[in-house]
């Protein structure tokens, strides 16, 4: 048995016996950590085009997607690519002006009695936590992409 057989065969029967249990995964820090640690990657001519390919269609350079996925499988926290962040941006600022506007409706049925009858308030102010809830993890979200941090 070559030594490469060998090692693949370890390799498989400890991911065999790890297929029951969760993968472990690492816990964030927020000390902030530069990336200067490198390894070199091989690849076939087919895998480099097509990661390439995938890579410029979610709007990173392949070191940065390849990256990207790393830090995804062992944090499992989302890593997105610059399209996602311009419409996730986009989409945070519509829902806080949208909230700003549940705010104001709210108030003026606060001060105005008579006009409780057509909307509830608790509805409106429990849709104005909803949105503010999803902005703020939306942003957590924003801010993990771009920063970098330390890994336990």
């Amino acid at each position: 048995m070559t030594p490469s057989h060998a090692l693949r065969n370890a390799i498989r029967q400890a991911m065999d016996g790890k297929a029951t249990q969760a993968p472990p995964r690492a816990r964030i820090n927020p000390r902030r950590e530069r990336a200067t640690a490198r390894m070199e990657l091989n690849l076939t001519t087919s895998e480099l085009a097509a990661l390439k390919k995938m890579a410029g269609h979610e709007g990173y350079l392949p070191t940065k997607w390849v990256v990207a996925m790393i830090r995804t499988r062992l944090t499992e926290q989302p890593h997105v690519g610059q399209p996602e962040l311009e419409r996730l941006t986009r989409s945070n600022q519509q829902l806080l002006a949208l909230g700003r506007n549940l705010n104001q409706i709210a108030k003026v049925l606060n001060t105005s009695p008579q006009n409780r009858d057509a909307l509830r308030v608790e509805v409106i102010t429990e849709l104005s936590r909803v949105i503010r809830a999803h902005t703020d993890k939306v942003s957590n979200v924003l801010r993990g992409t771009v920063e970098r941090w330390h890994l336990q």
